[in-house]
Parts: structure tokens; C-alpha cells; sequence
């Protein structure tokens, strides 16, 4: 990390002369989940050098203001609607993008940044991510993804990929000092949907939301991958506390060595200790989740910015978007964020095996979450479900699915 954050300084310059000159009073308003001030983080550390740089560089003034991730969209949509105080530039993930155009709260960005040269640059999952109707709103930096790890030792002959392959285990039985086949989280929560079960039903060939974002997940596609997860609990392949515990109840078995695999997300890496190296050893393997029929999939997100709708110095966060994209800059960013970059893919899955896998897997099983404007609030409510049925097989899982579902429609559309 030390060698991209020596040349910061000058990569901001170069890329601060590809913006509009603005006055050297003027100042911008960000809004991110990392807290600028933390030491002991290296992507706190890496955005905290490249706004000092940025700063110097352009004589713009970076106002930093720390917004819990869950927050950020509703505040956004909350401050642009009421007209209140408005920032330059937001962090946004893929997911919330429809909340936030269905608040108006994102400008277009196509004429802003015309002129860049690094808009013909950013992969194909910007464009997926960011390009609404033919209309950029957001401009994607990184790609991240759900994934499987698992202990190499563990599957001498492979890994499973289907799911009679993982019920399998529950006859011929686990390894020995191995009490689960898997753990991952699944609790009442939207997180639990996108990570552990959307990869399911989209190999399933089910949804969520139809185009429009009104739920329709009521159907026999979706109660099959229900199904499933009620089999490994019954059958003792998966702990109970990845249903009723948080993220780090279900990374504790994969972390005492008493599950084979591990299903989580190229950011696990972040919480898990030893989790890269292991990959990188060779000792831990990644892998997508189960076929259903349809391929093996993993859930594929893109981290944001967003221009709001009443920015003060839209210019000005352009320059500072731009100054972010510098390929050096953006490859040490990613690899703090164990993500792939929107620009320089192929250097960033050159530093290690980890990260050639990551990017691997996210470039050929990734699906990106079908979106909804009330995606958070629809999601929660499905999962609240999910952990319902899970927890008692007594429960129908079609009539339970439309329950949710009718819920949604009648609260919010």
C-alpha cells in the first residue's frame, strides 16, 4: 500500500487538469460510511491521503461527513426531498440505486462528465450498475460479491455443486473434528436474502421483484430454495445460529475450524482473520453456491458514487470522482476493500491468488440483485419470513411467500 500512496500526490494532479477549473475557495460536502480519522483502517487511512492530496492539488475543500451505511440512502432521499443541506458526493451501493432515482435524489451524469477519459474505461458492471434507461446516475469503483470458501482438505474430490451433493453429506457424513458442513448468515435481515439465498433462486430460476420493483416472489421457484434450507438445518449441515445469530455468530464456526466451508463475501477477508492468506496458501478455496440448474451464482454488487440532485459543486465532485478513478489510486482501494476495480481488473486479480479468484468467480457467476425502490424495506420483510419458515418445516412455504409478498404491495405500493 505504501508504494500507490507515495505517488498520490502527483496521480491527483493528473487527474484534478481533466476537470473544470474552479475557484480556490471552493469546497465540497462527502458523504461516506468510513470514518476518515481511523488509523488502524487502511481504507480510512488511503481516502484520508487522497483528500489531503486532492485538497493541495485542486484547492478544493473536502467537508468529510461520516454516514452509517444503512443510513446513507435515506438521508440522502430524506435531504434532497425536504429540501435541506444537500452534499456533493455520496457512497452508494448498486442495490439502493432505485430508492434513491425514485426520491429524485441523483443527478444525470452524462453531461458532467462528457469530457472524462475515464468513462470509456470503467468495466461493463458500471454500466449495469449505473446506467439507467440510457442515463448515468452513479459512477461505479468497485465490484464486490458474495462467495463459498472452503478447506481444500476437506474435498478431496471437489467441491459440491449441486445441491444433492451437499444433502448428501448428511448420510455419508462430515469429516472428522468437523461438526457442520457449512455456516453462513441467514437472519432476519436484506443481507441474508442478497448473500445467501438470491444466488439460490436466481440458479432456481426465480425473482424477487419484477420490473416495476413490486415483489413476486411467490412462487414454487422460490419455495424450492426455502426447501433447501430447511433440509440442511434438519439434517445438522448448517448451525441454527446462522438463522438466529448476526455475521459474526455464523463466521465463529468457519473461524474454530469446526465448518468445511464458509459462505460469505469477498469482503469477508476484512472480519476474517487469516482468511486471504489461507486462499493465497492454497489451504482455503473459493467457489460459487450450488446449481439449482440455471449455473452456480454468487450475489454481485458495485460500490458508488452519486452526484445528489441540489449539489452545491457538482464540478467539484466530478474532480474529486476523478481523482479517486487514477487506475494506481483505485487498484490499492480495491485491494483494501477486497473488491475488483471498475478500471484495471486485470492488474488488480494479478496481485495474489485470492484476488484472481475473487475476480474469477464475480466476473463469471456474478448476477447483480434485481432492484426495487424499496428494496431494504422489501428485503427485511422477506427474511423476517425466511427465518420463520426455517425455524418451523410446519409452516407453508407458498402461502408464507405471498404473505410477505402481499405485505410489501399493501405497505408500499
Amino acid at each position: 500500500m505504501k508504494k500507490w500512496l507515495v505517488m498520490l500526490a502527483l496521480l491527483t494532479v493528473l487527474s484534478i487538469s481533466m476537470v473544470p477549473a474552479l475557484a480556490q475557495d471552493d469546497s465540497i460536502t462527502l458523504w461516506t460510511s468510513i470514518d476518515v480519522t481511523n488509523t488502524d483502517d487502511s481504507r480510512s487511512v488511503s481516502l484520508a491521503a487522497l483528500i489531503a492530496s486532492f485538497e493541495e492539488s485542486s484547492g478544493i475543500t473536502v467537508n468529510v461527513e461520516q454516514v452509517a451505511w444503512d443510513q446513507l440512502t435515506t438521508r440522502l432521499s430524506v435531504a434532497v426531498q425536504s429540501g435541506g443541506d444537500v452534499p456533493d458526493v455520496v457512497e452508494i451501493g448498486s442495490q439502493q440505486i432505485p430508492q434513491v432515482l425514485d426520491a429524485g435524489a441523483a443527478m444525470a451524469l452524462d453531461d458532467l462528465v462528457a469530457d472524462q477519459p475515464w468513462v470509456s474505461q470503467l468495466a461493463p458492471a458500471d454500466t449495469t450498475a449505473c446506467v439507467i434507461d440510457g442515463v448515468r446516475y452513479c459512477v461505479a469503483h468497485i465490484v464486490r460479491g458474495s462467495m463459498v470458501y472452503y478447506t481444500a482438505a476437506d474435498f478431496p474430490d471437489g467441491f459440491p455443486t449441486t445441491p444433492d451433493e451437499v444433502l448428501a453429506y448428511a448420510d455419508s457424513g462430515l469429516p472428522e473434528g468437523k461438526e457442520y458442513y457449512s455456516t453462513f448468515f441467514a437472519g432476519r435481515s436484506y443481507g441474508a436474502i442478497e448473500t445467501a439465498w438470491w444466488p439460490l433462486i436466481a440458479s432456481n430460476g426465480g425473482s424477487l421483484f419484477d420490473e416495476e420493483g413490486k415483489p413476486n416472489w411467490a412462487t414454487q421457484e422460490v419455495a424450492d430454495v426455502v426447501e433447501y434450507g430447511r433440509a440442511l438445518l434438519a439434517a445438522g449441515l448448517i448451525p441454527e445460529a446462522t438463522i438466529t445469530g448476526d455475521f459474526s455468530d455464523a463466521e465463529a464456526p468457519w473461524i474454530d475450524g469446526t465448518s468445511m466451508s464458509f459462505g460469505g463475501g469477498s469482503w469477508s477477508a476484512i472480519f476474517v482473520p487469516g482468511l486471504r492468506d489461507a486462499v493465497d496458501a492454497g489451504d482455503v478455496k473459493i467457489a460459487p453456491n450450488v446449481d439449482f440448474g440455471n449455473g452456480g451464482h454468487v450475489f454481485l454488487n458495485s460500490e458508488s458514487w452519486v452526484v445528489p440532485e441540489g449539489a452545491a459543486t457538482p464540478e467539484g465532485a466530478v474532480a474529486f470522482i476523478s481523482a479517486f478513478l487514477e487506475p494506481t489510486f483505485l487498484a490499492g482501494w480495491a485491494e483494501a476493500s477486497f473488491g475488483v476495480p471498475t478500471i484495471g481488473a486485470e492488474e488488480g486479480a494479478a496481485i495474489s491468488p485470492f484476488f484472481e479468484q475473487v475476480d474469477s468467480i464475480l466476473g463469471t457467476n456474478g448476477v447483480y440483485m434485481q432492484q426495487s425502490p424499496f428494496y431494504v424495506e422489501s428485503l427485511d420483510l422477506l427474511a423476517i419470513a425466511w427465518q420463520e419458515m426455517l425455524l418451523d418445516p410446519s409452516i407453508n412455504a407458498l402461502e408464507r411467500l405471498q404473505a410477505a409478498q402481499d405485505e410489501v404491495l399493501e405497505t408500499y405500493w
